[in-house]
């Protein structure tokens, strides 16, 4: 039976207004690149749709993900943008978002992916705390969001590093035009080219049994049996 090892939080927040990400294709995207990859059976994604700010405190007071990703809008002074209870949406707080982040660090999350517009400040912010994070300097459109995230997920379910996977990704932007693709931060102890997604566990080479060696047997039995000899003269 395959045990899951890695766990793949998506929050994704877009309300249903026009010109908003589609993060219900982002968060498909994102399932079906971790499906088809060499060690996808090693990863659940925990999807929070339509979240807000108390879904990701709930989730995070009773586990902790590995990665968390956050598929929305961002703010250009601000954090990403929640859901409001009114069907509005609104930045969630930098330092209550800080705070969140921190205490699940602690406990084991090692990936931070903003996905979404003016996030790259904030990530370099929390990375103080996470080991990597991930961010967009400016506006990004809906399609280059998309893309990053099917490319790196796919990298890293394959059991690339979190610095390949991250270029790679961004190779696949430049060649679709964009100019501005998103930036990686880590912390300053921890090396991107040394971080995994995928542990050490599912790379192991299954043991196999043994070949056990078959009987000696001597060419005696290939040869035609001999005739006796006749008897002297």
């Amino acid at each position: 039976m395959n045990r899951t090892n890695v766990v793949c939080l998506v929050l994704a927040t877009s309300p249903t207004v026009p010109n908003s990400p589609n993060t219900q294709e982002e968060h498909r995207d994102i399932q079906q690149s971790i499906t088809h990859s060499r060690y996808g059976h090693t990863i659940r994604l925990d999807p929070l749709p339509a979240a807000r700010w108390e879904d990701l405190a709930q989730y995070l007071a009773v586990a902790t993900p590995h990665t968390l990703h956050f598929a929305g809008r961002g703010t250009p002074d601000g954090g990403p943008r929640f859901l409001t209870d009114d069907g509005g949406e609104a930045p969630a707080s930098p330092v209550g978002l800080r705070d969140c982040v921190a205490t699940a660090a602690a406990n084991g999350l090692r990936l931070l992916v903003l996905n979404a517009c003016w996030t790259a400040q904030l990530a370099k912010e929390l990375s103080e705390f996470v080991h990597t994070a991930i961010g967009w300097r400016a506006q990004v459109p809906d399609g280059y969001a998309q893309g990053y995230a099917r490319v790196l997920y796919r990298n890293l379910a394959a059991g690339e590093s979190v610095a390949k996977a991250h270029t790679t990704a961004r190779m696949m932007l430049a060649l679709s035009g964009c100019t501005d693709p998103p930036v990686l931060h880590a912390m300053p102890s921890q090396l991107p080219e040394a971080q995994f997604l995928i542990g050490p566990e599912p790379r192991a080479v299954p043991l196999s049994r043994p070949v056990k060696p078959l009987p000696y047997e001597t060419n005696a039995r290939l040869r035609k049996p001999r005739l006796p000899r006749p008897p002297p003269p």
